[in-house]
């Protein structure tokens, strides 16, 4: 056994902190690079083609900055990945640290907590269209412009400054004198516990409103169309499904996280990078349904390629159908 492993092995890992192990780390660091790699090309992939149409770029909006900051997201896998890797390699990993250092010292915390969070609130802007244009139609075309549009986006960076300098004076006081026994420097290590809880409460909450806003959706447009739309409700269902996986895979690294932050139990390198690389897949799948339910964006990729595709009348989102069916349903109503 190497000095470097002997040192490993007699870490004294306390509650609140992380297990320092040679293997089990190296295996998160290649995971969350690998991870992290690919989700920069599926992020760049849509990214590109959002860019590259004007009519995308209005009527997406909003899903192109929830791209951007997914790529924020997979570049802190990378920067996490790396970073974490540097510390393990040249042996310092189970050197102790402040909290505050870890902070203000390291270069992927932050990224972290931007690349979580900032996906959040897109998605909770998203949850917020989607309502407005089920509950209340007129409400929704008369609110929700474009500049409104434009308006949330701008949001979204100021949501990150100011998250940003709320973690920083996290660890202003006696929180940021903290000594914890490793270096990876993960978000429970490098904020208060306050505002750690606050940071995976929150990103989870997201994705309960957003699966919330599309039972909504879904159960609006199965009491008010039987079957007229029923391959659109099937696309609906499938949504649903997703939000609701979304759920489970992003509530695992926020349970792994906060049992470890509150002292409630312990978990390995390799239970915390498989539960954390969770987000990233999620980026991948949603690639994936975003070219499987846009016709828009598979002819533009068509386009940019060169290849030939059959015209298409141009598709209505799921939210204008439901709002023009609303409408037809209330004059329908009032002539009986």
């Amino acid at each position: 056994m190497t000095n470097r492993h002997v040192e490993f092995a007699m870490t004294d890992n306390q509650m609140g902190d992380f297990k320092v192990d040679f293997g089990q780390t190296l295996f998160m660091c290649i995971l969350y690079v690998s991870i992290g790699t690919i989700s920069i090309l599926c992020s760049l992939t849509t990214i590109t083609l959002y860019l590259s149409s004007r009519d995308l770029r209005r009527k997406y909006i909003l899903y192109l900055i929830l791209d951007i900051c997914e790529l924020l997201d997979a570049i802190s896998y990378v920067l996490l990945g790396t970073g974490r890797g540097h510390q393990l390699l040249t042996g310092v990993m189970a050197v102790p640290i402040t909290v505050r250092a870890c902070f203000f010292t390291k270069y992927w915390p932050q990224s972290l907590i931007l690349g979580t969070q900032l996906p959040s609130i897109c998605t909770m802007f998203l949850s917020f269209e989607r309502i407005m244009a089920v509950v209340r139609p007129a409400a929704y075309k008369r609110c929700c412009t474009q500049n409104f549009k434009y308006m949330l986006s701008g949001m979204v960076p100021v949501w990150g400054v100011l998250t940003l300098l709320a973690a920083g004076a996290s660890v202003i006081g006696e929180d940021g004198d903290r000594v914890v026994g490793t270096r990876h420097c993960a978000i429970i290590t490098s904020t208060s516990r306050w505002y750690a809880t606050f940071h995976f409460i929150f990103i989870v909450l997201a994705y309960v409103i957003a699966f919330v806003s599309t039972l909504v959706v879904w159960a609006t447009r199965r009491n008010l169309t039987k079957s007229k739309y029923g391959s659109q409700d099937d696309k609906l269902g499938m949504i649903l499904a997703m939000s609701g996986t979304s759920i489970i895979l992003l509530a695992s690294p926020a349970v792994v996280m906060l049992t470890i932050r509150w002292d409630i139990t312990e978990w390995g390198d390799i239970e915390v990078a498989v539960t954390y690389a969770m987000p990233g897949f999620l980026s991948v799948v949603n690639t994936i349904i975003a070219f499987r339910f846009r016709k828009e964006l598979r002819s533009q990729l068509f386009h940019l390629l060169g290849i030939k595709s059959v015209h298409h009348k141009p598709e209505q989102s799921m939210f204008t159908r439901t709002t023009l069916t609303t409408r037809r349903h209330t004059q329908v109503h009032h002539l009986t």
